[in-house]
């Protein structure tokens, strides 16, 4: 296996996969067969976006979901504005690609990839409704892409699964990832229809929710931080009950709960990326308590930060 699911690594595609075929539309194409030496019906990580990534298309459908920062995704001839819970469906032969707001500034990506020919399986195996299976066949080709925004980090929390499936290897996990596939895309499906591209407007409180977006993307950078929601609500210039109604409608889940989501993220990656004491990974993430951190840990992700840890480097050495 040639790729580090373990590792941030800048967008989608391997180190190997530098030289692709040229796409149909005279950009790179990046093709399935590059992510991965032993292919397996769903293809997951975690990518650290950068600006050395060209424009690109793939011959496979990408579902992206933006897990740490902001930045801009320009995908066909659109350009937007991105942030943590902004989730993407991709089909075949959109040129795209994400930035981060300024260099040195974080924009991390969960990626589920899956083949045109994977995905007509997976329905079928699930046995989907004829509409859900109309819905995605209908986008996988085309310009049909779309985005929603993760209410309530369900979405977050099945990408948190995804990636610990791929990455560990445990005996079964085939069927976890296709598992847990069949249910991200039925979150899409019933997601879609609420949320396709909504124009950014003022809420019922009279503030953009563009703003309430940039507050979120700095609670990703800044989590390890004493964040209070008085502070939050200053920054608005509202006041904070009003702020705890707004930033649950955003959001989808309670400031509290989103700042220790943003915070079992960050530990995550220290968990993985360093060799630090998981005391001292609990204090970098925010939490001077360690028991308090492996219980909140248990609960946000399944498994306690050694479990995570273990399972990871189990992974590293077995891959071929």
């Amino acid at each position: 296996m040639r790729e580090s699911t373990n590792e941030p690594m800048d967008s989608a595609t391997p180190s190997n996969a530098l030289n692709p075929e040229p796409s149909f539309r005279g950009e790179r194409l990046l093709p399935y067969a590059s992510l991965i030496d032993n292919p397996v019906p769903v293809f997951v990580n975690r990518a650290r976006e950068s600006f050395e990534l060209r424009m690109h298309a793939h011959d496979f459908i990408e579902i992206c979901l933006v897990a740490e920062g902001s930045g801009y995704h320009y995908l066909d001839t659109d350009q937007m504005a991105v942030a943590r819970g902004d989730l993407f469906f991709i089909p075949i032969g959109i040129s795209h690609v994400f930035r981060p707001s300024a260099k040195g500034q974080p924009l991390a990506l969960y990626n589920c990839i899956i083949t045109a020919e994977q995905l007509d399986k997976l329905l079928l195996a699930v046995q989907a409704e004829p509409e859900l299976a109309a819905f995605f066949q209908e986008r996988r080709t085309g310009k049909a892409w779309f985005r929603i925004h993760d209410r309530g980090e369900e979405a977050q929390r099945l990408f948190h699964r995804l990636h610990g499936e791929f990455s560990s290897r445990r005996p079964g996990f085939i069927a976890a990832l296709c598992a847990l596939t069949a249910e991200l895309l039925v979150l899409l499906y019933r997601r879609c229809s609420e949320e396709v591209e909504q124009p950014i407007e003022a809420d019922a409180d009279g503030f953009a929710a563009s703003s309430m977006q940039e507050l979120l993307a700095y609670i990703d950078t800044n989590c390890a931080e004493e964040l209070r929601a008085a502070d939050m609500a200053a920054k608005l210039g509202i006041g904070e009950r009003q702020f705890q109604r707004s930033f649950k409608k955003a959001a989808g889940v309670t400031f509290l709960d989103y700042v220790q989501s943003a915070r079992i993220d960050l530990s995550c990656r220290l968990l993985l990326g360093t060799a630090d004491r998981i005391s001292d990974i609990a204090a970098r993430s925010g939490y001077l308590n360690a028991k308090f951190f492996n219980r909140l840990f248990k609960k946000k992700t399944g498994v306690t930060p050694r479990q995570y840890r273990t399972s990871a480097a189990l992974s590293r050495r077995s891959a071929p």
